[in-house]
């Protein structure tokens, strides 16, 4: 009986620490951490903060500026639909500043 119990307790820790392994592995890759901010010529400011990577993320407002202040590099387009459109690279704290309220949306790419 207790080679039994024993096999389940180690069957249950060893469940147990891949639970946490990858929970803690898959809470620390989510994504940017920090914020990124964008701003129209007329003085409108919006943010997103610690956004997952890979999502689509559409302005509120078409904006002029964006500041990427996460560790993470975006990409902003001009269109409403990541992936289409006119695309600027910006770097993990970086600065892209285009003059005219065109731009869009943003992602996050690892």
């Amino acid at each position: 009986m207790n080679a039994v119990l024993s096999r389940a307790g180690r069957a249950a820790l060893a469940l147990g620490t891949a639970l946490v392994l990858a929970t803690g592995l898959s809470t620390s890759a989510h994504g940017a951490s920090g914020s990124f901010t964008y701003r129209s010529t007329g003085g409108l400011v919006g943010n997103f903060v610690d956004p997952p990577n890979n999502t689509c993320f559409f302005f509120e407002f078409p904006a002029s500026r964006a500041e990427n202040n996460t560790n993470t590099q975006a990409k902003v387009y001009d269109s409403t639909v990541c992936g289409s459109g006119a695309v600027r690279n910006v770097p993990a704290h970086g600065v892209v500043d285009v003059g005219s309220d065109s731009l869009n949306s943003v992602q996050f790419v690892p």
